[in-house]
């Protein structure tokens, strides 16, 4: 429904701006708003249950990171996390290509060195940082990387705009959250500001635009 489209982007837009100009209820208010809008983009008489699944843990995520203690900033974490394998599963279903059989092709190597050097990177920089989220941090960022080099899988396969529009949705998810991180455990101050959810919201449109024109 494009309605729900234009309300999601409306509503990204002016929580942006709360964001940009410091005008911190308007994004506490405008937040809570986005995966619902984006959630009745997305329904058809076809839609795909698991996708519906993925937008109420990345709802329950951004919810719970709307706090600033130590408890819910694991469970917008966890909520996060259940969210990238569902869109794992389901991309690997577009691939239609075991895992197993993914990593053994020589057209893995280009994305392997891509996000394999990400994860990496990342590990390097925040793993002394990390203390107690060590783990579920570096199992996050190892589902992110794994999602990036599927969907240039898929998009090498497809060759296609729509496969394309996916792996930019993908790749700004992981700035995003890459930023979140780099906010919380690396700089002493939050430097990346607005542009977390100025990536995030695109992100979570591509995506979703994506299964809505496949499913």
């Amino acid at each position: 429904m494009k309605k729900f489209a234009y309300l999601f982007w409306i509503t990204g837009i002016i929580h942006v701006i709360g964001q940009y100009t410091g005008q911190e209820l308007l994004s506490i208010y405008t937040k809570p708003l986005l995966i619902p809008f984006l959630a009745g983009f997305y329904y058809t008489k076809n839609y795909d249950r698991p996708f519906f699944w993925a937008l109420f843990l990345s709802w329950m995520g951004d919810l719970f990171l709307m706090k600033g203690d130590f408890l819910f900033f694991l469970l917008g974490i966890l909520s996060f996390w259940g969210a990238q394998i569902i869109y794992l599963q389901m991309i690997n279903k577009e691939l239609n290509t075991p895992l197993k059989k993914i990593f053994s092709t020589k057209k893995i190597i280009l994305p392997l060195l891509l996000f394999g050097g990400y994860f990496t990177t990342t590990m390097i920089l925040l793993g002394s940082k990390l203390g107690t989220l060590a783990i579920p941090i570096s199992g996050y960022a190892l589902t992110l990387s794994i999602i990036g080099i599927t969907t240039t899988l898929l998009t090498i396969k497809n060759k296609d705009y729509k496969s394309l529009v996916l792996l930019l949705g993908v790749v700004l998810f992981i700035t995003s959250d890459s930023m979140i991180a780099f906010n919380t455990f690396y700089f002493e101050e939050n430097i990346f500001g607005f542009l977390v959810m100025a990536t995030y919201i695109p992100a979570q449109f591509f995506i979703c635009n994506y299964f809505k024109k496949t499913h």
